[in-house]
C-alpha cells in the first residue's frame, strides 16, 4: 500500500491527521474536507484541486505547498501576511477564511476572491482590492480608507463600522451591503 493510500484509509476510518509529517507528498483532488491536520507538515505537498473545506489547518506548514484550484473553504488557517499572500494569489476559493484584525494595509489583493471571509477589525488603508469578490465578507470595523476598490464585488458584505475615506469604489458595487454606522464614504 502506498503512502496515499494508507493515508486515505486513515482519513476514511476518521483517524486525525494532527501532527502529521506529509511534507512532499503529492495530495492533489485528495477530499480532505473536514479533516484535523493541525500542526501537519505540510510543506511543499501539492494540494492543487484538494478540498480542505472546513480541514483545520491551524498551526500547520503550509510553506510551498501548491494550494492552486484547492477549495479552502471555511478552513481554520494560521498564516503569516506572507504565506497568506501566496496562498491568496494561488488558490481559486478562500471562502469562509477567518482573518480577524489583520494589517493588510497597502497590499496588492486585487482579484482576491474572499467571499464569506471574515476581515471585521481589518487594517486594508490603501490596500489594492481592485476586482476582489468580496460578497458577504464581514469587513465591519475595517479601515478601507485610500483602498482602491474598482470592480470589487462587495454585494451582501457588511460594513457596519467602517472607515472609507477617499476609498476608490463605486457605488453600485455596494448595493445589498449592510453599512451602518460606516465613517465618510467618497464615491469615485
Amino acid at each position: 500500500m502506498t503512502a496515499v493510500e494508507n493515508l486515505k484509509k486513515q482519513i476514511a476510518d476518521g483517524h486525525s491527521l494532527a501532527r502529521a509529517n506529509l511534507s512532499g507528498m503529492d495530495l492533489s483532488g485528495m477530499d480532505l474536507s473536514g479533516v484535523n491536520l493541525t500542526g501537519a507538515n505540510l510543506s511543499n505537498c501539492n494540494l492543487s484541486g484538494a478540498n480542505l473545506k472546513n480541514a483545520q489547518l491551524g498551526a500547520a506548514n503550509l510553506k510551498g505547498a501548491n494550494l492552486k484550484g484547492a477549495n479552502l473553504e471555511g478552513a481554520q488557517l494560521e498564516l503569516p501576511v506572507d504565506d497568506l499572500l501566496h496562498k491568496i494569489s494561488n488558490a481559486q476559493n478562500l471562502a469562509g477564511y477567518c482573518l480577524p484584525g489583520r494589517d493588510f494595509s497597502g497590499l496588492d489583493l486585487s482579484g482576491a476572491r474572499l467571499a464569506g471571509a471574515d476581515l471585521s477589525g481589518c487594517n486594508l488603508r490603501g490596500t489594492d482590492l481592485r476586482g476582489a469578490y468580496l460578497y458577504g465578507t464581514d469587513l465591519s470595523d475595517t479601515d478601507l480608507s485610500d483602498a482602491d476598490l474598482r470592480g470589487a464585488q462587495l454585494r451582501r458584505a457588511n460594513l457596519t463600522g467602517s472607515i472609507r475615506i477617499n476609498a476608490k469604489i463605486r457605488k453600485w458595487a455596494m448595493k445589498g451591503a449592510y453599512i451602518a454606522g460606516a465613517t465618510a464614504y467618497m464615491d469615485e
